[in-house]
């Protein structure tokens, strides 16, 4: 038993081992630390979501600032073991403690902070604190509609409606203009614009659609089915027709649905759509072989 305490510390005290067993034991101890704060982390949004009552797309406020909370103490987690790390040199130690103490380091945070990275990595604590966006939260971004997916620290990820994935820095991110159809209620207008001829009927119109909504499976409870003529062109009268949905794919599909059966509607009742007209005026023509007299005779040079 002596042999063996002996050996392992001669192995302890080799100048190579020594710092291999020491960065072994700080990352076990980091991967330990991050794997208790998952489980913590995992407690406590559940927590809070049962708490909380639930918003109709089934994402909690608070479920986006833990995530993003997380992250943030994964990051500092591993960049004190690596601090740590580091202090296991005793040249590199004695630098690090003067850098710590002087009052240059502080230069050197705003520097970095100026930086993009760091940069986008502030954002990203912004926008999980502010929350002009959240997880699942439907937007659009640079005109491309989609759902948020992820928040990281150093970019949001959002999904698009055919599947793709648009990568956006949190700086970017945070200082654009972005369209959140959730942010405070999911529910949406689904707006249909019909151009229909003048000798349509406006109230047999507002009876289909009611009567299509009614039937739809993609409205809310209320069944709101809203038709008004809000334009006159030169060649048809405009038609509003709303409808409400409570989210932004039901609406989508509610406005299909609308268009859909509306025009079958039409088809079955042989209204027709927009038709261009033209009046011409037929004017008396003279016999054949006469001509038309233009109140002059031509011969003399005189007025008749």
């Amino acid at each position: 038993m002596s042999t063996l305490w002996a050996h392992l510390t001669s192995v302890w005290n080799h100048p190579v081992y020594s710092k291999l067993i020491a960065a072994a034991i700080i990352i076990i101890v980091a991967w330990i630390a991050t794997r208790i704060i998952n489980v913590v982390m995992s407690r406590w949004r559940k927590r809070v979501a049962s708490r909380q009552a639930k918003e109709a797309e089934g994402i909690s406020p608070a479920e986006t600032k833990i995530d993003m909370l997380r992250r943030l103490v994964h990051v500092i987690i591993y960049f004190l073991a690596f601090v740590i790390f580091l202090f296991q040199f005793p040249q590199i130690r004695g630098v690090g403690t003067t850098v710590l103490a002087s009052a240059g380091v502080l230069t050197i945070v705003i520097g970095m902070a100026a930086q993009s990275t760091l940069s986008n990595v502030i954002a990203g604590i912004a926008l999980s604190f502010s929350q002009p966006v959240r997880l699942n939260d439907a937007v659009i971004y640079d005109n491309d509609w989609g759902w948020v997916e992820e928040i990281t620290l150093m970019h949001t990820i959002i999904r698009t409606w055919d599947n793709r994935r648009l990568i956006v820095p949190n700086s970017t991110m945070n200082n654009s203009i972005v369209q959140n159809w959730t942010i405070k209620d999911s529910w949406l207008l689904a707006i249909v614009m019909v151009y229909v001829d003048y000798t349509c009927d406006v109230a047999q119109i507002r009876e289909w659609v009611k009567q299509i909504i009614d039937e739809s499976p993609y409205t809310t409870a209320e069944k709101i089915a809203v038709v008004q003529v809000v334009d006159f062109t030169e060649k048809s009268m405009v038609i509003r027709i709303l409808g409400k949905s409570w989210d932004s794919s039901n609406t989508w599909n509610l406005r299909c649905d609308i268009r859909e059966k509306l025009i079958k509607k039409f088809h079955e009742a042989g209204i027709p759509l927009p038709q261009i007209r033209i009046n011409e005026e037929m004017t008396a023509r003279p016999p054949d072989g006469q001509q038309r007299s233009s109140g002059y005779d031509t011969g003399q040079g005189k007025q008749l």
